[in-house]
């Protein structure tokens, strides 16, 4: 929402009518009105503020109240055309609670921004902020997290006719080894398919070359009418850790006989098929509803020594409503796990947006045998 400074322009105006009743009606209110507006404009240029708010529940088999709250407020600033700053502040907490310290407020995000900084036509930002390589399978904020991740550094975007590469180096301030990231990513596309190749690599103080490196890419297209994505990633061996691959492969089917189902709409069942080997392992991987809603899986699909299937349908059980059915089978190193979901939401008074999801998980050896809902609901201003 804009900010408007409607005190401070009624006293102008005022001020400026005035001076002009006195001068024998020489400047019009219309006049007072763009004299003020282009001061302000010359001075600061323009700012914005927003934010959103969120209530939290999970209740699993057995349990009474796990509730959470989150409140964020964001400001961004544009010095010029050409030139930005964004600050925002989060605070959250657990509902109910009155364990010492348990409201955490900081300062989240802050950083600014500039176009073409030394005329190359790229834009630079520098500064701590949310970032997400690619898919997030391997490096993500997760804004499901209360504290999403942050990453505090340097990051270049140009265009480059359609390429949209992207460079940055970082360090991690949420990690406990405050490890430095840098890579780079870019798009190409050959004939129908689009590719999105990346390198990051994973240090523990600075730039080094050696070793610590992913490599991979994400992948789409369609074949026969069928839509499929893809990603695979190659972890670099350090120190006898690592070395192995991972993958992850989606298609989108058309079944009419689906639209027999009351709510369901399109017809099209997604399948999602991944591995991962015992030795890859992720950096900081979005978690929350890659691997089932229940988000049994620590690190997503690519956990090491894990494989997943799974199958989605989507439908509509009411006007306004959308909705998702989902049904994963897992198998980890040490255990092997079934789980189906079922995930509605909707958005009330055209503003306050409600997401309840239920989750039934069966295991053999204790991964996630239970069943939970999550109930969320938040507003975004």
């Amino acid at each position: 929402m804009k900010v408007q400074m409607i005190t401070l322009a009624a006293i102008a105006v005022a001020s400026l009518s005035a001076q002009g009743a006195a001068q024998q009606g020489e400047q019009t209110l219309e006049r007072a009105l763009a004299d003020l507006n282009n001061g302000l404009t010359a001075q600061a240029g323009t700012s914005d503020v927003s934010g959103d708010a969120r209530l939290r529940n999970l209740y699993t088999s057995g349990s009474t109240k796990n509730i959470d709250a989150r409140t964020r407020l964001n400001f961004s600033f544009n010095v010029n055309e050409s030139a930005g700053a964004v600050v925002s502040f989060l605070g959250y907490e657990t509902w109910g609670s009155q364990a010492s310290g348990d409201f955490e407020s900081r300062m989240n995000e802050a950083y600014y921004w500039a176009d073409s900084l030394f005329g190359d036509g790229g834009t630079t930002t520098v500064g701590r902020k949310h970032f997400t390589l690619g898919s997030g399978r391997i490096l993500g904020s997760d804004d499901w997290d209360q504290a999403p991740s942050l990453q505090t550094g340097l990051w270049y975007n140009h265009d480059l006719d359609g390429a949209n590469l992207q460079a940055f180096f970082m360090n991690s301030q949420d990690d406990a080894n405050a490890e430095d990231h840098f890579g780079i990513s870019f798009d190409w596309s050959i004939g129908d398919i689009s590719l999105k190749p990346y390198v990051l690599s994973t240090q523990s103080n600075g730039l080094s070359l050696g070793d610590g490196w992913y490599l991979g890419a994400e992948l789409a297209g369609s074949l026969a009418g069928f839509g499929w994505n893809a990603e695979w990633a190659q972890m670099d061996e350090t120190a006898g850790v690592g070395g192995g691959s991972a993958y992850v492969a989606g298609t989108t089917i058309g079944f009419d006989a689906l639209t027999a189902i009351p709510g369901v709409d399109d017809g099209s069942l997604e399948l999602q098929f991944s591995s991962a080997d015992d030795d890859f392992a992720p950096v900081d991987p979005v978690r929350h509803g890659v691997a089932g809603i229940r988000d049994a899986l620590g690190d997503g699909v690519w956990t090491s020594g894990t494989d997943t299937m799974s199958a989605h349908v989507n439908f509509s059980p009411g006007e306004s409503w959308n909705g998702k059915i989902s049904w994963w089978d897992i198998e980890t190193a040490g255990d092997s796990m079934n789980e189906w979901d079922i995930q509605v939401g909707t958005t009330l008074a055209d503003a306050v947006d409600l997401w309840i999801g239920y989750s039934d998980c069966e295991s053999d050896n204790g991964l996630a045998d239970d069943s939970a809902v999550w109930a969320v609901i938040g507003m975004s201003f």
